[in-house]
């Protein structure tokens, strides 16, 4: 054999260009593709179900909107057609009675209140 002689040049020959693929390095480079999937189908997720939360957010809105004027309508016609003499007609045949004295609070003694 005779002595080559050492070049300082670290460039692999075109013939060796091929053989720097380990299965080690394999490994590496499939192990981040699975984990740019994984972040990627995470994303994709995540986008799917904020949409699902704005619709759904606004369905309710125009349910809570809906329901809010029934309410509205149904207390105008209880109030337009229904005085206090009548009511109490109607309640005294399901064995109702009126209240005799104004509601009052009840409060619970050894318990401060907060909102003073």
């Amino acid at each position: 054999m005779a002595n080559r002689p050492r070049t300082s040049s670290s460039k692999p020959s075109p013939k060796e260009v091929g053989k720097g693929l380990s299965a080690k390095k394999v490994d590496g480079y499939l192990r981040f593709v699975v984990f740019l999937a994984v972040i990627g189908l995470a994303y994709i997720w995540n986008a799917h179900y904020a949409e699902r939360q704005v619709q759904e957010r606004a369905q309710l809105k125009k349910e809570v909107k809906k329901l809010k004027d029934d309410y509205y309508m149904k207390k105008a016609e209880l109030e337009a057609g229904i005085r206090y003499a009548e009511m109490v007609e109607m309640t005294d045949t399901l064995g109702l009675e009126g209240l005799r004295k104004p509601p009052f609070k009840l409060v619970a003694e050894g318990i401060q209140n907060k909102e003073k």
